[in-house]
């Protein structure tokens, strides 16, 4: 598999020409920074409490029932989202990229924790559907910014299809509309309704070259939410773990800047429930 089309230490300054080149289809792989390395770590330190009694959390998966394991994952993820550290955390990766923080709204930080052989359970499929961001109503503006735990070979990461960044794909994005999937499901919810729609391509993507990365641990692969883009399932012997976290720049959002958006049929918008700035200078981020 052929590595990544583009990857810099840095980004290019100033940080508009940053933007530009990712809403272009670039894709940056940062070298790890104070900032990144120290979100990594306290995201361990959760992990860590959350299987202390089973040892290592990569290996958890082999020693609890997948429900127990599911629901411990579950309350990992409850942590980031409640605690304003780690939404901090992430603001302090954008800094240490030349980026202003305060120009940007987050979503919330998302741990991703793709199972040994996880392509064998049936319910975790969509997870491994090829799909852009942008088919799940989130804004052309968006940015993914995915941090590794841990170092990951290519073959536990995921792929993309960068001649597809600007050549529309049939797929079923037209099934998604936001307001329906929030009352539906939402993210990383394991109790979605069977009928969540998760948009992926309904043609073979086998005429697109598929490109993939490793990362060492606070590595941070940035990349346009129009990407199309699919996880790799593995068999490792041991759980991947990352976290990813999506900054829309609001300026641009406003001023209509963005990656191309060239097939994307869904409705509605992820960016109400994004922290914006003066939100979490009120403190609304906890």
């Amino acid at each position: 598999m052929s590595p990544l089309p583009l990857a810099f230490a840095m980004p290019p300054a100033p940080p508009t020409d940053f933007r530009r080149a990712l809403y272009a289809g670039a894709l940056f792989k940062l070298a790890p920074s104070e900032a990144s390395l120290r979100l990594a770590h306290e995201v361990h330190e959760v992990l860590a409490e959350a299987f202390r009694d089973v040892g290592d959390p990569r290996e958890a998966q082999f020693r609890l029932p997948a429900g127990e394991h599911l629901e411990r994952l579950g309350r990992v993820r409850q942590v980031l989202g409640r605690e304003a550290r780690f939404l901090e955390g992430a603001r302090a990766v954008l800094a240490a990229a030349g980026q202003e923080p305060g120009a940007y709204a987050l979503d919330t930080l998302r741990l991703r924790g793709i199972l040994d052989r996880g392509q064998e359970i049936a319910a975790a499929a969509p997870v491994y559907f090829a799909h852009r961001d942008t088919w799940y109503a989130n804004p052309r503006a968006q940015l993914n910014w995915w941090l590794a735990l841990h170092d990951a070979p290519e073959e536990e990461t995921f792929t993309f299809f960068p001649e597809a960044f600007e050549r529309p794909v049939p797929n079923s994005s037209s099934t998604f509309d936001y307001a329906t999937w929030r009352a539906q499901a939402g993210w990383q919810n394991p109790r979605r309704a069977a009928s969540a729609a998760y948009p992926t391509s309904l043609v073979p993507l086998d005429g697109f070259q598929e490109r993939g990365f490793a990362c060492r641990t606070g590595e941070v692969l940035v990349f346009s939410g129009a990407h199309l883009h699919r996880t790799r399932p593995h068999t490792s012997g041991r759980t991947r773990f990352s976290l990813d976290f999506r900054a829309v720049h609001l300026e641009d959002h406003h001023r209509g800047l963005g990656a191309p958006d060239v097939d994307n049929r869904s409705t509605g918008s992820t960016l109400e429930d994004y922290v914006h700035p003066a939100t979490a200078r009120a403190g609304g981020a906890a």
